[in-house]
């Protein structure tokens, strides 16, 4: 698992200088809770960029002539994680995350897991479309659920990030609109 990660952040992510938001970490649907294995994995993540290019300049030769290697200023680094699998819905492994510092992706769709439970110092977001995955919009009432979530969550103090991933009939661009209007109105 050493040289996957490494090369992975010797890709060029300190190119993005203060712009690097979290990291987020994708299982697909056929990968299952496997403690030991999914504790490796969390027990390797950086949570600053020093501690990342350390890592970083152990990448093998798949990265070689194209990896980027000084991390700038010493930076936090943050990482979320998305389960799609319903074996991942146990408390060992919100421990696991919390234990690490690893955001549970909170992940809005039919097909995988949808859990709100906070596992870190900020909220990560995924709204794939509740109805149809990657294609149904968001309706008034869902956008003011999700809107009254968002402050809640941003009133304790935690960063928030939410991303809309229903684009297949272009609803993400005014659904993310309609979710700023109205956390907006609500911070007001």
């Amino acid at each position: 698992m050493e040289a996957p990660l490494a090369n992975f952040l010797a890709s060029g992510l300190f190119e993005f200088g203060s712009k690097l938001g979290p990291i987020l970490w994708q299982f697909p649907p056929n990968f299952s809770f496997d403690p030991p294995r999914v504790e490796a994995f969390l027990s390797q993540l950086p949570h600053d960029t020093e501690a990342a290019a350390a890592i970083a300049h152990r990448h093998d030769q798949k990265v070689e002539g194209r990896s980027a290697l000084e991390p700038g200023e010493k930076r936090p680094m943050r990482h979320a994680m998305e389960i799609r699998n319903q074996s991942f819905v146990v408390p060992e492994f919100l421990d696991m995350l919390r234990a690490h510092d690893v955001a549970l992706v909170c992940a809005d769709t039919v097909a995988w897991p949808r859990l709100f439970d906070v596992t870190s110092n900020f909220c990560y977001c995924r709204l794939h479309g509740s109805e149809e995955l990657y294609a149904s919009g968001y309706d008034d009432a869902a956008l003011d659920e999700w809107a009254e979530r968002v402050v809640g969550w941003a009133r304790t103090g935690r960063d928030v990030f939410v991303y809309f991933d229903n684009d297949v009939k272009v609803h993400a661009p005014a659904d993310a609109q309609g979710l700023e209007r109205r956390v907006r109105a609500l911070l007001q």
